[in-house]
C-alpha cells in the first residue's frame, strides 16, 4: 500500500451515544482502557485501534469523549482526522456534544463524514425513521447534510458491514496526506517502558519517520533518535503521515514530555508564544469574542491560556470572523495552515476557531490599521511566495537553511522561488552572500538606521563617528549581524553615510560647539602639544576645566574623530603631531634589521618608560608595528589619515 494512502477515522458525539461500542464493534478492540473510564463508562482520554476494511486494507481509528468536560481531548483526537463518524443514538437523536462537536469538526475543516445512528436494536422502524428525519434537518447546513447515513447495532452487528464499505469508499477520496514534507507528530500520549525508555505516540500528520532518524521535541527544543516504531502494536522500520505511530526516543525523559508537545524534523520548527490567525466565531457562540479576552487555545494536541487580540474592531459578534493575534501564556509549535480552536477561559464552552497564518509575527503595538489586515490577507492567500517575503522581511539575514526548513522546501524549490520573486520586484538583492528584502523593507530599513543615528546624535552632541555596535544594539532584534553589515555598505554605497572600519558618520552631519567649548578643546590641544610626550591625564585635564566636567571626555573623542587627538590608552590622549613623531621614530628604528627595544624607543623620544610601552602598545593593536619578543619590527602601516583613525 502507498504511503500517501494512510488516514485516520474518528469518531464524534454525545456522552452515551455508543462511539466506544461502535469501536470495538469494528474493531475488536475497547479502546477505554483506563480504569476510571470503565469504571463510569464514559471515554475521558482518546482511544485508538486498527480499523480493517474490505481488501484488507489497515486504517487507524480514534475515539473522542464525548462528555463536555473532556472536549479538549476531543479537540486533540479531531486534530488528526480524515474522516468522521458522527455517531448519534437512536433514542435521543442530536444533543448538545454532538452539536459542539461538528461544529469544531467544521472548524478543522473536516470535509468528508459518516452519519452512524447506533442502538438500532433498541427501536422500532418507525422511531428509526423519525429519528433520521430529524438527524437529516438538524444536519442540513453543515458538510454532513448529503453525507451518507447507517443505522447500526454494535451488539447484534446490524449495518456494520455496510459501514465499513461505505468507509472504504469514502477512504479513496480522502485527499492524501503529504509524506514529503518535513516529519511533525502532535504527542497526545506519553509513556515510558522498561527497558527501552520513552515513548510518544501520536498521529502522524507530516511527512514520515525511520528508524534511526534524529528529531526534535519541541518546545523543549530537544534532540532525540528514533530507536523504534510501532504502528498500531506492530514493528515497523517507517512511518508515514496519516498513520497511528508509536515512537520510542532516545535522549529525553518521559518527565521531559507531556500531551501537547510535537516531535519534529530537526530545526524545522520554532516554538512560539504570538501568534497571527483568522478567526471565526461560532454562529451557536454563547457570546462575542472581546478584545482582550482570556481564552483557552488548542492546535494540534496542545492547551494553553492567552488573550485575543482583535486587530480591527473591539468585538466580535456570533458569525463573524476576522484576523486577531493570539498572545500565549505558554510556547505552542504550529505552522502557517494549522487550524486551531478557542474556547472560553470559564465556563469551558467552544468560541469559534480557524487558521494559523503567521507563526512567528511581530508584535501589532497597534490595531485598526489598515495596513497590518491587508498583510494578513496577502499572507493567507498568497501561499509560499508571500510567506517567503513575509520571512525574509521580519527575520532580515536569516539563512537559506532555515527559510527552506520552514517553508517546506528543498533549497533548489527555494531558489527557484527567489528568483521568481526578485524578477517580479518582490524581493531585492541587497548583499553578496543571498540577503534579499522587499523594496519597502529595504528602503525602511535604510530610513530608521538613519533615524537612529539622529537619535544617537541627540543624546551625543560632541560626536560625528558613531560605534557601529551602538547603532546595531538599537536594531538587534530585528538584523542579524551580517546582514546589518550588508545594510551599512548598501548604505554608504549611496552615500547616506560614511563608513570609518568600527564608527559611521551620516554624510552631512557636523558638530557644533559653542564658543566656551571650542576655547577649552583649543586650551586642551594645546596642553597636549606643549606636553609632547608626557601627556596630561584625562583627570589632570578635566581638573584644569572646573564647570566643564561632564564635557571634557566628548570633547576629546571629537577630537580623536578629527584627528587632531590620538587615544592610545584609556583616559590618555597625545597630540597628533607628537602621536606622529612617535610614529616616525618607530619607522626609522623599526626598520633596522633586529628592530628596536622598548628602551630604545624611550631614549629616543626622551620619555618616561611608562608612556613609551603605552605608545608601542597601540602600534601594536594598530599594526603599525609588530612585537617579537622583547624587540619590535615595522610594518608598513596605512595612511593615518585612513581607518586608523
Amino acid at each position: 500500500m502507498a504511503a500517501e494512502s494512510y488516514f485516520v477515522v474518528g469518531t464524534a458525539g454525545h456522552i452515551d451515544h455508543g462511539k466506544t461500542s461502535l469501536v470495538k464493534a469494528l474493531t475488536g478492540v475497547d479502546t477505554d482502557f483506563y480504569q476510571e473510564e470503565k469504571a463510569r463508562g464514559i471515554s475521558i482520554d482518546l482511544g485508538f485501534a486498527p480499523l480493517v476494511l474490505p481488501g484488507n486494507r489497515q486504517v487507524g481509528i480514534v475515539d473522542v469523549p464525548g462528555h463536555e468536560r473532556f472536549i479538549k481531548n476531543m479537540v486533540a483526537g479531531a486534530s488528526g482526522i480524515d474522516l468522521i463518524l458522527l455517531v448519534i443514538d437512536s433514542n435521543e437523536g442530536i444533543m448538545p456534544q454532538t452539536v459542539e462537536h461538528l461544529r469544531i469538526l467544521e472548524l478543522f475543516m473536516i470535509k468528508q463524514g459518516i452519519i452512524v445512528l447506533t442502538k438500532s436494536d433498541t427501536v422500532d422502524s418507525d422511531w428509526s425513521a423519525l429519528v433520521e428525519e430529524e438527524v437529516r434537518a438538524g444536519l442540513q447546513d453543515t458538510f454532513l447534510a448529503e453525507a451518507p447515513l447507517f443505522h447500526v447495532s454494535s451488539v447484534t452487528g446490524a449495518g456494520l458491514d455496510q459501514l465499513l464499505s461505505c468507509i472504504a469508499t469514502l477512504a479513496d477520496q480522502v485527499e492524501p496526506r503529504d509524506t514529503a514534507a518535513p516529519f511533525r507528530m502532535p504527542v497526545d500520549r506519553v509513556f515510558s517502558v522498561p527497558g527501552f525508555g520513552t515513548i510518544v505516540t501520536g498521529t502522524i500528520s507530516h511527512g514520515s519517520v525511520q528508524v534511526g532518524d534524529a528529531l526534535q521535541v519541541l518546545p523543549a527544543t530537544r534532540p532525540v533518535r528514533v530507536r523504534t516504531l510501532q504502528v498500531h502494536s506492530e514493528s515497523v522500520t517507517s512511518a508515514f503521515a496519516g498513520q497511528r505511530a508509536a515512537i520510542n526516543v532516545t535522549g529525553i525523559e518521559r518527565t521531559d514530555v507531556e500531551r501537547g508537545f510535537v516531535v519534529a524534523s530537526p530545526n524545522r520548527y520554532a516554538p512560539t508564544e504570538l501568534v497571527d490567525a483568522k478567526l471565526q466565531v461560532l454562529l451557536e457562540s454563547p457570546r462575542p469574542v472581546k478584545n482582550r479576552m482570556r481564552i483557552r487555545f488548542y492546535t494540534g494536541t496542545s492547551e494553553t491560556m492567552g488573550r485575543m487580540i482583535l486587530l480591527d474592531r473591539l468585538e466580535m459578534a456570533p458569525g463573524e470572523e476576522g484576523f486577531v493575534q493570539l498572545e500565549l501564556e505558554a510556547p505552542v509549535v504550529c505552522d502557517a495552515g494549522d487550524r486551531f480552536i478557542i474556547r472560553l477561559y470559564s465556563p469551558m464552552v467552544t468560541l469559534g476557531g480557524g487558521s494559523i497564518v503567521d507563526p512567528h509575527p511581530g508584535r501589532h503595538y497597534r490595531r485598526n490599521r489598515e495596513q497590518i489586515i491587508q498583510d494578513l490577507a496577502d499572507k493567507q492567500q498568497g501561499g509560499p511566495a508571500a510567506m517567503l517575503v513575509e520571512l525574509l522581511d521580519r527575520e532580515i539575514g536569516i539563512t537559506r537553511t532555515e527559510l527552506a526548513s520552514r517553508l517546506g522546501q528543498t533549497e533548489a524549490e527555494l531558489q527557484l522561488l527567489l528568483d521568481q520573486l526578485v524578477q517580479t520586484d518582490r524581493l531585492l538583492p541587497f548583499s553578496s552572500d543571498g540577503g534579499y528584502l522587499s523594496p519597502d523593507r529595504f528602503e525602511a530599513l535604510l530610513n530608521q538606521i538613519e533615524e537612529t543615528m539622529r537619535g544617537l546624535y541627540k543624546q551625543n552632541a560632541y560626536t560625528a563617528y558613531l560605534p557601529k555596535a551602538q547603532v546595531f544594539s538599537h536594531l538587534s532584534s530585528q538584523i542579524r549581524p551580517k546582514a546589518f553589515t550588508a545594510l551599512m555598505q548598501a548604505g554608504s554605497q549611496r552615500n547616506i553615510w560614511e563608513l570609518r572600519r568600527d564608527h559611521i558618520r551620516l554624510n552631512g552631519y557636523e558638530v557644533i560647539l559653542s564658543l566656551r567649548t571650542k576655547q577649552a578643546l583649543a586650551d586642551m590641544l594645546a596642553k597636549l602639544r606643549a606636553a609632547r610626550f608626557q601627556p596630561p591625564s584625562l583627570a589632570e585635564l578635566v581638573q584644569a576645566h572646573k564647570g566643564l566636567d561632564r564635557v571634557v571626555p566628548f570633547l576629546l573623542q571629537y577630537a580623536e574623530e578629527t584627528e587632531d587627538v590620538f587615544r592610545v590608552a584609556d583616559g590618555l590622549y597625545f597630540a597628533a603631531d607628537a602621536f606622529r613623531e612617535a610614529l616616525l621614530a618607530a619607522e626609522l628604528l623599526g626598520k633596522r634589521s633586529n628592530g628596536f627595544t622598548a628602551a630604545e624607543f624611550r631614549d629616543q623620544l626622551r620619555t618616561s618608560r611608562k608612556y613609551a610601552i603605552l605608545l608601542l602598545e597601540y602600534m601594536d593593536e594598530q599594526e603599525f608595528t609588530r612585537r617579537v619578543g622583547d624587540r619590535r619590527i615595522w610594518r608598513t602601516p596605512e595612511s593615518l589619515t585612513s581607518d586608523k583613525g
